[in-house]
């Protein structure tokens, strides 16, 4: 497990809160008052990644050395043991989605709370910004990954993100379309993170765009695609996202959040086609 790698525990310990020392009711802090520092936020996520990382790769680069000199050295050096860790034990924490199942909820399990329960409180306040992001998009990746991207906009900020502040062990399905619409309205700002990953035929990041704007929240677009697009000529347009078509194209992770945004956006619009007019006015044309 990933969380008891020495090098993952000791980040543990040193960003978060001991779970001794947590008494957590859900009630305690409003869900929309749940902000927590971008930077210290980014800090921890990278330093794991940038841990767990150097540790595999120490470990495998150290295993290839001993296999060759096992192979070519004196008879008598011993065939090394394979590596604690799987070298792919690094890509169990590349996206936002791995980060969440592989460490969040196992470093939160015990008091199934929120990440936020475990935040230092000097790092906690009321959020200026709502964070929208794919959950298959990398958390950090030389420079390009969802919460890159955000680290000059949003360094010094309380923001709110779902993968610190919603409790991930008591998630509701019917309560999670309001709570979005809620969030965004009461904070009044939505910031869109866009990467490489698709982004506007996901069901989530379409409700969330579409109410970022029916509350007239301040809307900015963070868009890594931009640099993609100024060089035509590289390899990267081909790993430019699909653009919108239709919300019947629209689709999720679990296929009963596909079916819930899609009659949602229906029944807010009235029909499929003043749906689709809707969003294609709100969008740029590149989208």
């Amino acid at each position: 497990m990933i969380h008891e790698m020495p090098v993952v525990e000791e980040c543990v310990r040193e960003y978060l809160v001991p779970l001794e020392a947590i008494s957590w009711n859900e009630e305690d802090v409003p869900l929309g008052q749940r902000g927590v520092r971008f930077s210290w936020l980014y800090d921890f996520v990278a330093k794991i990644w940038n841990g767990v990382d150097t540790v595999v790769a120490d470990m495998w680069n150290q295993y290839r050395s001993n296999e060759k000199a096992a192979m070519f050295g004196p008879w008598n050096i011993p065939s090394p043991e394979n590596p604690l860790y799987s070298e792919d034990l690094v890509e169990s924490l590349r996206t936002t989605r791995q980060l969440v199942s592989n460490l969040i909820v196992p470093v939160t399990s015990p008091i199934k709370a929120p990440l936020y329960a475990r935040v230092p409180k000097e790092h906690r306040g009321r959020p200026s910004v709502f964070l929208s992001h794919t959950w298959n998009s990398s958390c950090v990746e030389g420079g390009h990954g969802s919460l890159d991207i955000m680290l000059d906009h949003y360094r010094d900020s309380f923001v709110w993100i779902d993968i610190a502040c919603y409790n991930q062990h008591s998630l509701k399905d019917e309560s999670i379309a309001g709570d979005m619409s809620a969030l965004i309205s009461g904070i009044g700002h939505v910031a869109f993170i866009l990467t490489k990953e698709p982004f506007f035929t996901r069901s989530w990041c379409m409700w969330e765009i579409i109410s970022g704007h029916q509350t007239g929240s301040e809307v900015k677009v963070h868009d890594q695609s931009a640099r993609i697009r100024k060089k035509y000529w590289s390899t990267e347009i081909d790993q430019l996202p699909p653009k919108f078509r239709s919300i019947s194209d629209l689709d999720a992770t679990e296929r009963k959040d596909q079916d819930k945004i899609f009659k949602l956006l229906v029944s807010t619009f009235g029909s499929v086609d003043k749906a689709n007019e809707y969003v294609r006015n709100i969008l740029p044309a590149q989208w």
